[in-house]
């Protein structure tokens, strides 16, 4: 044969939830309307909840003080196809990704609160109150730092970006297949500590 078919992508039960229950509400008529308070009681408990983790993470990762360097490849944002090549130490690395997180928490809070604002609709309140409790615990640095579960496979640094079903269905970006790291042990007797 001149080509194997692609495999298939990986799907994930949680990417069930936010459809189902959006039939279930519509197809069983229910009305959220009077639990906009408690939505929103739930929708900050969930948000203080995931950064709260995200900060406990990126402590631990700073309390551990790994000093083993990875050298991570990314795509240059400000020149498209060019590569940057950049050497962490882990606990550097694990800092930063936990930042990150905590970055990308905070613009979800304003765009759902925007959206919750605007429309005064409570469905996206609700949906945030289940999905940010599960993404939590899908997190790399979650599962390594908190659960206790060692950096291999899926979780093995650098961090992978969440698969996206649709791009992969479509071909998807190769480039990023491409992406690897290389560690190594630190120096005996005088671990560097990086900024």
């Amino acid at each position: 044969m001149a080509g194997d078919a692609p495999p298939a992508p990986e799907l994930s039960p949680k990417m069930l939830v936010v459809p189902c229950l959006m039939m279930a509400v519509k197809f069983l008529k229910l009305d959220f309307a009077p639990y906009v308070e408690q939505l929103r009681i739930g929708f900050g408990c969930a948000c203080a909840l995931t950064l709260g983790v995200h900060f406990l993470v990126k402590s631990i990762a700073a309390g551990k003080a790994d000093a083993t360097e990875i050298t991570v490849t990314t795509t240059n944002p400000m020149k498209p196809g060019e590569k940057e090549t950049k050497t962490w130490t882990i606990c550097n690395y694990d800092q930063a990704e936990a930042l990150k997180k905590v970055k990308s928490g905070l613009v979800s809070v304003c765009m759902v609160s925007a959206m919750h604002y605007k429309w005064g609709s409570p469905m996206p309140l609700l949906f945030q109150c289940i999905m940010q409790p599960m993404n939590l615990l899908d997190d790399p640095l979650v599962q390594i730092h908190l659960l206790g579960k060692k950096p291999e496979g899926k979780l093995e640094r650098p961090f992978k970006a969440p698969p996206n079903p649709l791009a992969d269905l479509l071909g998807g970006d190769k480039a990023a297949d491409d992406d690897k790291a290389v560690a190594r042990k630190p120096k005996a007797g005088n671990p560097k500590k990086k900024d």
